[in-house]
């Protein structure tokens, strides 16, 4: 009798375990569907708010040159930082005329390694070197390398291996995959200090390689009215008092959440609204994210 006892005692606690199991089998898939079904809702939602500011910002922005006290309403290419809500969340965006940076095909070196050196730093020479020579190996169709440059045998020995293009830059985003150019060079924040300001009011600037440089800046030459502080104070000399009347590209970042929406768009698309070049979208600065375009209509 003591041993049939035993045995359904034992029967008992296996059923129980394997319940128990059973509902926690239940209970992480339960979960891993929730998490799965907020990700998918946070990215529709952030993907609906940067296109709604996309159309905001292409029926408000200034054209270049207006006074900001005569364009009370007016949206503005400078980098200037906009905050919104969106069903009760916060949203904050900024628009940037492409004019005013340095394009990564048409600047010359000595632009782009004056510019690369003096964000770095003088204690990261030959950081800024690599970057600059890794660029221009890049970007040019010979096999050979320079000081700090690199090549084929250099990307060969990444993991999965990959070839430099050889070629001109086609998105900025290929300056990721430049050797010497890390998340942190790519994304900021890269503390630079303005030179020109008081002691008592310095200014310091957070950003990274991706404020300062495009592919879109087909003139070869920065617009100072709508180009970023580092670029102002560095190439003052050689921008002077240049400043056009002409926007083509205009890139709208949208940061929603915990993700970060970067789109470049061309103004000048006309009455069929805002035609998308390439969109570009990560969960937070520095991460990979996930890269898709499209055109409006």
């Amino acid at each position: 009798m003591n041993e049939q006892k035993g045995t359904v005692l034992v029967l008992v606690l296996w059923v129980l375990t394997l319940l128990t199991l059973v509902g926690g089998f239940y209970a992480v898939e339960a979960r891993i569907r929730r998490n799965l079904g907020q990700h998918a809702w946070d990215a529709l939602q952030g993907r609906q708010a940067a296109r709604s500011l996309l159309l905001l910002a292409a029926n408000k922005l200034s054209p270049p040159g207006t006074d900001r006290e005569e364009a009370e309403d007016g949206l503005f290419a400078d980098g200037s930082v906009y905050k919104v809500k969106f069903g009760g969340r916060d949203a904050c965006f900024s628009l940037q005329d492409e004019n005013g940076k340095l394009d990564l095909n048409t600047s010359s070196e000595d632009q782009i390694r004056e510019v690369v050196r003096a964000i770095l730093g003088d204690e990261e020479l030959e950081a800024a070197d690599t970057i600059v020579d890794g660029i221009l190996d890049w970007k040019d169709s010979d096999k050979l390398v320079r000081l700090y440059g690199a090549e084929d045998d250099v990307y060969q020995d990444r993991s999965p291996p990959y070839y430099p293009a050889n070629g001109p830059f086609h998105l900025l985003d290929e300056l990721l995959l430049v050797n010497g150019v890390g998340q942190e060079a790519f994304y900021g924040p890269i503390n630079w200090s303005s030179q020109e300001e008081d002691e008592d009011s310095e200014v310091v600037w957070q950003g990274g390689l991706w404020d300062l440089f495009t592919v879109y800046n087909k003139s070869g030459d920065v617009n100072r009215g709508c180009a970023p502080l580092p670029l102002k104070e560095i190439l003052s000399a050689e921008l002077g008092d240049n400043t056009t009347s002409t926007r083509e590209v205009v890139c709208l970042r949208v940061w929603f959440g915990s993700r970060i929406y970067q789109v470049y768009w061309d103004s000048q698309s006309g009455t069929e609204g805002p035609k998308v070049k390439h969109w570009t979208e990560a969960i937070t600065p520095g991460s990979k994210g996930s890269k898709w375009s499209e055109n409006e209509k």
